[in-house]
């Protein structure tokens, strides 16, 4: 059947999705052929139109994120929910310039990188994600790669809002809300460690080079400023002076971190999501329409990669959860995650080079890592909020709260240069 005949019109078929060189055919013909569900919903009527709300919000920020309706000649019946992300340049303007942080002009260079992570995404989604049992992350129904100048990317994916959403980056996790997330980690940890050799190894680059370091760690210089203003004076008159030499040497952790790290011979790379922070979570709602403790799915595949056993976990633990949280899961649930992975590799006959003690100096070194891209992150994680520059009975413990997870995050990474990295807290000459 031609999808352009589900139109009840069929100049509503070929038009393009929000300006792009996405058609509104190609979206519902990868709906007719990938999920039954609208199928079997639409059944023989007609598609009225489609209507295209951008829900980003700040949230996103390599692609527009357009929730879309699906109106059907059948009135009896609500329109049909989908997702719809489009790639560009002008999500990632939106979002500095809220911050009030003055970029280029966006480059060739800009633009490749962003139509690198989007097409890691559309891989993903379609070649590996069905392969990791039990992952939850959203049904992709179609996938369009991105080519510069050429045509749009575009991912069609499962619409999850209507009894999911996000926790806010000022409240975090709880510990049950944050095992949710670590479980998938596990899932992912355990999916590469078992087939060493599958259809994800060497099929992801690294999301970031020593140029991106570099440009970085003066995004974090520049945002310190406001980004201590949620501190104490006591809290950053005991960690500064240490802070702005890690600062200094961000490019160096950074590597160290993102690359497969080799404390000694015996390591192994994992498949890595890479972006595991609180925004990318999505979370049950109960009927009064808070988020419960059930993951629904985590979202934003655009940068995974082989890289190391920790970074996941240190992303989810320093910037998701407050510091309570973090520690406890440190003690309590960190040697049970590598205990089960041990069993289970045990189990399967598969080699596992790395020693506990491996483990904890991955996880390590990420949380340092991620410390320091803590500082930038509170800009973009508050961007969508309305924060009061003046005294505020709520907010005013939510921004203490906010200041007491940078600076336990940033304590504790400091004690463990000292103990693991000294090079990293002096000066660079």
């Amino acid at each position: 059947m031609d999808v352009l005949e589900i139109f009840k019109f069929k100049d509503q078929g070929e038009e393009m999705f929000v300006g792009g060189s996405v058609t509104n055919e190609w979206i519902v013909e990868c709906l007719e052929k990938n999920d039954h569900k609208f199928t079997q919903y639409r059944e023989d009527d007609k598609i009225l139109r489609i209507d295209a709300y951008d829900i980003s919000d700040g949230k996103g920020f390599l692609s527009k994120v357009y929730k879309v309706s699906i109106h059907l000649d059948n009135h009896k019946k609500d329109p049909y929910i989908i997702i719809v992300k489009i790639p560009g340049e002008e999500s990632i303007r939106e979002s500095f310039d809220k911050q009030k942080i003055n970029i280029q002009k966006t480059d060739d260079k800009t633009l490749s990188h962003i139509t690198r992570f989007h097409n890691v995404e559309c891989t993903f989604y379609i070649y590996i994600a069905p392969l990791i049992r039990g992952l939850k992350y959203p049904k992709c129904y179609g996938a369009q790669a991105y080519e510069i100048g050429k045509k749009d990317g575009a991912v069609i994916m499962q619409y999850l809002g209507s009894n999911s959403k996000t926790i806010p980056f000022y409240v975090g996790l709880n510990v049950s809300q944050t095992v949710s997330v670590l479980e998938e980690v596990y899932k992912l940890h355990k999916y590469s460690l078992i087939n060493p050799n599958d259809q994800w190894k060497g099929r992801f680059e690294p999301p970031y080079q020593q140029k991106t370091f570099k440009k970085i760690e003066g995004y974090i210089k520049n945002t310190w400023g406001k980004t201590k203003k949620y501190m104490s004076s006591e809290m950053i008159k005991e960690i500064e002076d240490d802070v702005l030499i890690l600062m200094d040497n961000y490019a160096v952790i950074a590597s160290e971190a993102y690359d497969e790290i080799e404390p000694c011979d015996n390591n192994q790379g994992v498949l890595t999501h890479g972006d595991m922070w609180i925004n990318n979570f999505m979370f049950k709602t109960d009927i009064n329409g808070n988020c419960t403790n059930e993951l629904r799915a985590i979202i934003d595949w655009q940068t995974v990669h082989e890289g190391s056993i920790g970074l996941d976990i240190a992303r989810v633990l320093i910037v998701s959860a407050p510091p309570d949280v973090r520690r406890e899961l440190e003690k309590n649930y960190l040697p049970d995650h590598y205990k089960r992975l041990t069993s289970t590799l045990r189990r399967e006959k598969k080699p596992f080079k790395i020693s506990y003690d491996g483990f904890m100096y991955n996880y390590k070194i990420c949380m340092v890592e991620q410390s320091l891209m803590l500082i930038m992150m509170i800009g973009f994680a508050l961007q969508e909020f309305n924060i009061p520059e003046k005294e505020d009975y709520v907010w005013d413990a939510r921004k203490f709260n906010i200041g007491a997870r940078i600076y336990f995050a940033l304590f504790d990474s400091i004690k463990i240069c000292q103990e693991l990295k000294p090079e990293w807290l002096k000066k660079i000459n």
